[in-house]
């Protein structure tokens, strides 16, 4: 039974109402640990290290290279962290082992990307007349707020709290209450071994309508960063926007990937296996629907169905698993009735549909044809290992069904000619597009949504402008 407490200032604090959180191995439905639930008090507690520590100045006037030194020790001690702290994380999120583990070295790898842009944040001058001298600072927002969600919650953890730190934030994360074990575990003591001044990264354990409400909705947090649902994200949008405070927001999608008669169908197989049925299809970006050219929709229905049915499922602890469990029974339960709607909407399960009769929350690998794309399968992000398969009969109809949903995360092409995929690319209406691939980004590619998949972007050089703010300054000479 693992126990976990709150890192509060610079130590493990557990929450003066006494109450836990119990979380669940997913593979198995057994609690296998607890963390001491935030409340209030907590959360005022957490802000108020963070804002003292801002007030402090000691990360805002640190010189630059050595701000840069502190965050490669954090991805150090991240490092040392992974082997343990993603041994837990699968547990506790039933993904494979070794993309647990990826996920720590991931979490360095923010780090270091970002410990490289510390002293690059630069200014500009500004002409104005020759008897004023014109200049702008980029200064951090003071204290940054981060939700992080259960599916990555190491790597989104880290992708958020990366550039904010480099841009000189102090902050406060909220777990998330299905996996915060490794993070108010291994993270935490990675960031303490660190030698991080204290206060100015401090993780908080709670649940949403709670914690994280009191921590989006509090006086002294400057900024936002959420990663979760258009529900969810809706609410932290108001109420950042009840206290006029910038907000970052990754939401939901329902990716489209748009293959072309002469596309290489064993890429989009390959594709598919990792883009959809991958930590069992509980991706944002995850490939959820495939729009494919009559000519060969047959031939590609075939090989999906094939690939579903032989993929190898069980805990993420044991080799060679390709199909996890769902993070949870409510989640199991919700794919369920996805699942029965698109059936009796017509559309035909090819390959699974079903939960799987064994313990822990698994669901099958399920490829549906004869799907149309107003079906609700179609256009709501079902969060689990389900693929829709759309036909069409020429490009433009390819375009329409791949951009007529609310979502707008990201996008795939599937052809030989290149011509057409830059073309097709230009058209869709993603944040992000793969080409003869999924997945193809890295800690510098930004990513972020159009439409309600959210907006400002994550990752690259682009993330760190939604962690600055610009002052300008005039002096009269």
């Amino acid at each position: 039974m693992q126990k976990c407490k709150n890192y509060i200032n610079g130590q493990w604090i557990e929450s003066s109402s006494g109450e836990v959180i119990e979380v669940n191995n997913p593979a198995t439905g057994k609690i296998i640990g607890e963390v001491s639930c935030a409340k209030q008090e907590e959360v005022d507690m957490a802000v108020d290290a963070a804002l003292k520590a801002h007030n402090s100045r000691v990360l805002v006037d640190m010189p630059p290279m050595e701000r840069a030194t502190l965050m490669r020790t954090i991805a150090n001690e991240l490092r040392k962290v992974a082997s343990d702290g993603g041994s837990l994380l699968c547990s506790e999120n039933g993904k494979p082992l070794a993309g647990a583990i990826h996920e720590f070295n991931d979490a360095a790898n923010y780090f270091d990307y970002y410990s490289g842009l510390t002293d690059k944040l630069e200014g500009n001058t500004i002409p104005v007349n020759k008897t004023v001298i014109d200049y702008t600072l980029l200064e951090p927002y003071g204290v940054s707020a981060h939700i992080v969600p259960w599916n990555f919650p190491m790597s989104m953890l880290a992708r958020s709290l990366a550039p904010a730190f480099a841009a000189g934030n102090a902050t406060v994360i909220k777990t998330a209450e299905l996996t915060p074990l490794a993070t108010a575990d291994h993270f935490a003591q990675a960031i303490h071994n660190a030698n991080v001044p204290a206060g100015l990264i401090n993780i908080i354990c709670g649940y949403g309508n709670e914690a994280g409400s009191m921590v989006t909705g509090h006086k002294d947090v400057s900024q936002v960063t959420f990663t979760g649902s258009v529900l969810t994200g809706k609410k932290i949008l108001h109420a950042a926007a009840e206290r006029a405070i910038p907000a970052v927001v990754e939401l939901g999608g329902k990716s489209a990937a748009v293959v072309f008669p002469d596309a290489d169908l064993d890429k989009v197989v390959n594709a598919a296996r990792g883009g959809i049925f991958g930590q069992a299809g509980q991706i944002c970006s995850a490939m959820s629907r495939v729009v494919v050219h009559e000519s060969v929709k047959d031939e590609l229905v075939e090989k999906l169905a094939n690939m579903a049915k032989g993929l190898k499922v069980g805990d993420g602890h044991d080799d060679g698993v390709e199909l996890t469990p769902l993070i949870s029974e409510q989640q199991l339960q919700k794919v369920e009735n996805y699942a029965r709607s698109g059936q009796q909407a017509g559309a035909t399960a090819v390959a699974g549909g079903n939960r799987i009769d064994r313990e822990g929350y698994f669901f099958e690998a399920t490829v549906f044809d004869d799907v149309k794309h107003d079906m609700t399968i179609a256009q709501e992000e079902i969060f689990g290992p389900v693929l829709s398969v759309l036909s069409y009969k020429d490009k433009e109809e390819a375009i329409h069904i791949a951009n007529d949903t609310a979502f707008g995360l990201a996008a795939g092409v599937f052809t030989k000619d290149i011509d057409q995929a830059t073309n097709t690319v230009n058209q869709l209406q993603a944040g992000q597009v793969y080409v003869n691939s999924w997945f193809t980004g890295s800690v510098a590619t930004p990513f972020g949504g159009y439409k309600q998949s959210g907006y400002s972007r994550e990752k690259g050089q682009e993330a760190i402008k939604g962690y600055l703010q610009v002052k300008n300054v005039g002096i009269q000479l």
